[in-house]
């Protein structure tokens, strides 16, 4: 399986996102194309089936509004607007049509039940048909094993050792922590936490056996880390260092990128 292109370019979390194009917009992801990285997403379903490319279970943080993306039709939700800007939630459809194998995609798949597998399964039948360089990963072992089974494409594990107070190495995280997550879902790669990373024996056991991502690389302090105990890393807010330390894997900004 390759993995070249997974590890050789760094991956721009949820787009080059910035104070003037949110997070998992089109020009976010155009911004990415256009400097050479690589991509990250997040995917969910909505309520009558398509598959939309947000990150939180709700609308709140990103849209003000209240509710679940579960809980919306794809006509509700391109009603909204991404951080109060003129951008909406665009499909994975959409997002896939605008990259078209220009870059390689990170797509996570969300949703945290092992025995709920409509996300993955949904994202696994679109990317059969995708011509270009993708990988699937998710924190659900179950849509990980899914994918395992039903695509030929890469397939990492997402682990973190925080809990829900920001508690870095917390004992009631243990499982995903010390990545014996891995042991159900068999990844081909994991995809790690760098709050967590430093000083970690377990993540320089699994870097042994398979390579390590981390994520989200957004400070010089996190950009040396990350170059010590992972194969590529999952960036944000840090594009300049980034762009000046893998100069020579970026080569030149592209000079178009198709209109948004």
């Amino acid at each position: 399986m390759d993995l070249d292109w997974l590890l050789g370019v760094p991956i721009a979390h949820r787009g080059l996102h910035d104070d003037e194009f949110p997070e998992n917009s089109m020009p976010a992801f155009a911004a990415a194309i256009k400097h050479g990285f690589n991509i990250e997403i997040d995917v969910h379903l909505t309520r009558d089936g398509a598959l939309v490319v947000f990150h939180d279970d709700t609308l709140k943080r990103v849209c003000g509004v209240e509710g679940k993306v579960r809980d919306f039709t794809l006509d509700e939700l391109k009603k909204l607007r991404l951080a109060d800007t003129q951008y909406t939630i665009p499909t994975f459809e959409e997002f896939l049509a605008l990259v078209n194998g220009k870059t390689g995609i990170l797509c996570e798949i969300k949703g945290l039940n092992p025995y709920d597998n409509s996300i993955a399964e949904a994202v696994c039948k679109r990317v059969a048909e995708y011509d270009g360089n993708i990988a699937l990963q998710s924190f659900n072992y179950g849509a990980v094993r899914y994918c395992r089974r039903h695509s030929d494409r890469p397939c990492g594990q997402l682990c973190t050792w925080q809990d829900m107070r920001g508690n870095s190495k917390a004992r009631i995280m243990d499982f995903m922590g010390k990545m014996w997550i891995n042991r159900l879902s068999k990844p081909h790669f994991t995809a790690y936490d760098i709050r967590s990373a430093a000083d970690n024996k377990y993540l320089e056991r699994v870097r042994e056996k398979m390579p390590v991502l981390v994520w989200t690389v957004n400070s010089p302090e996190k950009l040396d880390l990350a170059m010590q105990v992972a194969d590529n890393i999952i960036f944000e807010d840090i594009a300049p260092a980034v762009e000046e330390l893998y100069a020579d894997r970026l080569g030149a900004p592209a000079a178009e990128v198709a209109q948004i």
